[in-house]
């Protein structure tokens, strides 16, 4: 087979195979990145789009989105790339096990801190302790500028907007909600500030079910 073709289209049953879980080693193969979308997603010189399995990056519009970008492209542009695929989502992306010659480059951005591990998709212990590690020294979106208890730019602005994955739920809490003090804002997830109830409602967030029925008051 053409190294070359990881076209859908000429990679068509090698592809079937491996969604149907057959073993086959992709790593004989090698592919180069055309462009970088974002931290967990790039496009091959063959124009296929791949998606690493087992993290999450930020978003671009998100905190540290533009360096999970970067880092990505230090990581995999101008190498010589393996590719176990898994399957094709519904956006046409192949979702894969990606290595360049360090290894997995899903660990790899998850010990830059760059990327979230999702506990899904491999099973890799290196990739769990690169994640552990990094949240527990706090850098890139475990650091204080995309992890927040507190509000560091504004401290008169209280509210918690939180965005649950999966299924992007949007709720939010204030001082009184009962896991209020539990709860982090993850800036790289799209979570956010607000001063004011009607703020976060206008912004699609709905009341958490711990603040019952109490409201918020700027200064109370």
């Amino acid at each position: 087979m053409n190294k070359k073709s990881l076209v859908v289209g000429a990679l068509g049953a090698t592809i079937v195979a491996a969604i149907a879980g057959n073993q086959t080693n992709l790593k004989n193969l090698t592919y180069e990145v055309e462009r970088v979308v974002d931290g967990d997603t790039f496009v091959t010189k063959e124009n296929q789009m791949i998606r690493l399995t087992g993290v999450d990056a930020p978003e671009l519009e998100n905190c540290d989105g533009p360096e999970a970008k970067k880092a990505l492209e230090k990581i995999i542009s101008g190498k010589k790339l393996y590719l176990k695929v898994i399957y094709k989502d519904s956006s046409d992306r192949l979702i894969s096990h990606v290595y360049n010659d360090q290894g997995l480059v899903a660990t790899q951005m998850a010990a830059l801190g760059m990327a979230y591990y999702t506990q899904t998709g491999i099973s890799d212990p290196g990739l769990k302790t690169a994640y552990l590690t990094a949240k527990q020294e706090k850098i890139g979106i475990f650091s204080s500028k995309c992890t927040q208890i507190s509000n560091i730019s504004n401290s008169k602005c209280l509210i918690k907007g939180n965005v649950h994955k999966p299924g992007n739920t949007k709720l939010y809490r204030f001082p009184g909600c009962g896991q209020y003090n539990n709860t982090d804002v993850q800036l790289f997830w799209g979570d956010k500030w607000f001063c004011t109830e009607s703020e976060a409602q206008e912004a699609g967030f709905t009341k958490g079910s711990d603040c019952f029925n109490k409201s918020w008051h700027p200064g109370q």
